[in-house]
């Protein structure tokens, strides 16, 4: 046969190859006997290249054999688009996927993820279903500067946040996703009402939650309901900021699938059993400040511990993308949005 013959039939042939082999691996150890022979596993996520080499590294202390190259894909959608596109075109594609549950999901519809296998040890409390594994989360905590808010005014309860002191004083994410998934706990009426008089207190609304955590560090905004890893770059860096987990605790998981198109589903599955180990799941919240909610020993887990997780489920992502095009609206109508 030629090269080029052989190029154009690993296309089709080697993920399937692949895909047969880690879905009937009987132990880790086969696992990795089977990624070690294998291709590159390519890793789609959204980290800076800096920090996803950072993930790495620390990958490689424990598997040494087994080549992963990340490849930073942003902009939500973009992700599943990718691998879309790259299987119906039969390139090469990603063999992990870590994303949000509605990129993930649009692959899952086109079955071009496969479920995790058995052999990976994969705990059942962090299977969203037989395809997701929660690898970390954004978690929305209230954020508030320490000089001009007072220990003992810092927001503890959602109701804190309509306090009329904080009218013009007080700023959020333009995306209203946290507010969507209290709802999933705290109800559809009761986020309603808190919604909208958050939105009565004028607040300033940031296009991420990147410029929100500073802008609170300088004093723009007193108060903010913001994300827990955005807001640890100025606390980090010794900016007046602090930040609380209220309860129940929106949230937005972030899962990881194995792409039944890639190369090397065994070297996949092997590197994501790693990033929800206690020690995979300690690299990544070192290097992207998003820990795990749910293995213990991160951060993030410790933020949370004895506090309500409030998100819908895969199943309910209705319920979710209803209330975020409402509520965004209730805040656009409220607030003021910042460049």
């Amino acid at each position: 046969m030629t090269t080029k013959f052989l190029t154009m039939l690993s296309l089709g042939a080697v993920s399937a190859i692949a895909l047969a082999t880690a879905a009937h691996a009987q132990s880790m150890e086969d696992l990795v006997a089977e990624a070690t022979d294998g291709e590159v596993v390519l890793w789609y996520e959204s980290s800076q290249a800096e920090q996803g080499a950072q993930i790495i590294d620390a990958f490689n202390e424990s598997y040494p054999d087994i080549e992963v190259e990340h490849v930073r894909v942003t902009g939500g959608n973009g992700l599943g688009a990718t691998i879309i596109q790259e299987a119906q075109a039969n390139a090469e594609t990603a063999s992990l996927a870590t994303g949000g549950v509605s990129h993930l999901g649009a692959l899952i519809e086109r079955d071009l993820l496969m479920p995790v296998p058995e052999a990976a040890g994969i705990a059942a409390e962090l299977m969203g279903n037989e395809y997701l594994v929660n690898t970390a989360a954004s978690v929305y905590v209230a954020v508030w500067n320490t000089d001009a808010v007072a220990e003992d005014e810092a927001p503890t309860t959602w109701e804190d946040f309509l306090d009329p002191q904080w009218a013009g004083r007080i700023g959020t994410w333009v995306i209203s996703a946290g507010f969507s998934n209290l709802a999933a706990e705290y109800g559809e009426e009761e986020t309603r009402s808190l919604v909208e008089g958050f939105a009565g207190q004028e607040p300033l609304l940031y296009r991420s939650t990147f410029p929100l955590a500073q802008q609170v560090a300088a004093g723009e905004v007193d108060v903010a309901m913001g994300i827990f890893h955005t807001a640890q770059p100025p606390i980090q860096a010794g900016a007046p900021i602090a930040v609380g987990a209220l309860d129940p605790t929106p949230m937005n998981t972030i899962w990881s699938g194995i792409v039944s198109e890639g190369a090397n589903t065994a070297g996949a599955a092997v590197f994501l059993a790693w990033l929800v180990s206690p020690e995979g799941a300690a690299a990544y919240e070192a290097a992207t400040n998003r820990g795990n909610a749910i293995v213990e020993g991160t951060n993030t887990s410790a933020l949370l511990e004895g506090r309500t997780l409030s998100e819908w489920s895969y199943d309910e992502l209705e319920n979710y993308s209803r209330l975020m095009a409402e509520f965004n609206e209730t805040l656009a109508a409220g607030g003021s949005s910042v460049e």
